[in-house]
């Protein structure tokens, strides 16, 4: 059986370039998969919108309703495997395919030395920085491979490469997404399925009320220690500001669509300047 496949036709000037796609997005209750899940919409795509938190999951999808937007809400741990593939039946129960996932689950959990870490944080923050990520693309798999058909973008993080400081749990867990990332790009390549990772830099965000991501050292924002750590986040920043949600959100659209074409197993590196020439 051969395993080439066609250049696929992207759709005229990038417009509406998800038209109809079934495109799942993980944490899509606030930040970036909150703006993903507007952009995916907003270009015609069908949104599967997972998160942990059932209120963030039903803002998400009263206000894209409120647009007149095809959408579907699930809610479960996806730093568990069977909700993962819980949440794979759900969307192909409802649309009969997934066409694209974005596995946006993640966040630090706390900004300090690791030596100050305890075990059982650096535990829960290398659970959440991977496993939904893990876990949902072995999930996505099997029925990507049926349709031999798929796009998978994971959202990584800059700090991994530019070696920020702080985060080493999370930078550990994120190397693991731009290592699942390569892995799965090099072995299904050959049936249609593209697997991209956008890794964003510092990102603009309000605190969220309705998720409280539990960031302990949040509530200091004001004092010197996290004044400083600022300072030095932002020196990795060419643009020299933070990114916006919704400029990650337009990579994440162009990485889940047709326009990708054939490139597979890269990492966008959007606000960071550590690869630069």
């Amino acid at each position: 059986m051969s395993t080439e496949h066609s250049p696929v036709r992207t759709h005229p000037q990038g417009r509406d370039r998800l038209r109809d796609k079934v495109c799942i997005i993980t944490g899509a209750g606030q930040g970036i998969g909150r703006a993903a899940a507007h952009r995916i919409a907003a270009e015609g795509g069908i949104v599967v919108v997972a998160d942990a938190s059932e209120l963030a999951a039903e803002r998400t999808v009263s206000e894209l309703r409120a647009e007149s937007r095809r959408v579907e809400k699930f809610v479960g741990d996806l730093m568990v495997y069977a909700h993962c593939e819980a949440l794979i039946v759900f969307a192909v129960s409802r649309f009969g395919r997934v066409d694209a996932l974005v596995n946006n689950v993640g966040g630090a959990t706390d900004l300090k030395p690791f030596h100050e870490w305890e075990p059982a944080a650096i535990q829960e923050e290398m659970n959440r920085s991977i496993l939904p990520t893990l876990w949902c693309c072995r999930a996505v798999l099997p029925h990507m491979l049926r349709q031999r058909y798929g796009r998978i973008v994971n959202v990584g993080a800059e700090s991994v490469r530019n070696g920020l400081w702080d985060r080493a749990p999370y930078n550990v867990g994120k190397g693991g997404v731009l290592a699942i990332t390569t892995s799965i790009a090099r072995e299904m390549a050959p049936y249609g399925i593209n697997c991209n990772c956008v890794s964003p830099g510092p990102t603009a965000s309000e605190r969220d009320r309705l998720v409280e991501r539990g960031i302990r050292t949040k509530a200091a924002a004001t004092s010197d220690y996290m004044v400083d750590l600022n300072r030095r986040m932002m020196g990795t920043v060419p643009m020299n500001r933070s990114g916006a949600s919704e400029e990650h959100a337009a990579a994440i659209a162009f990485m889940a669509s047709d326009d990708v074409g054939h490139i597979t197993g890269q990492v966008l590196s959007a606000g960071g300047g550590m690869n630069m020439l």
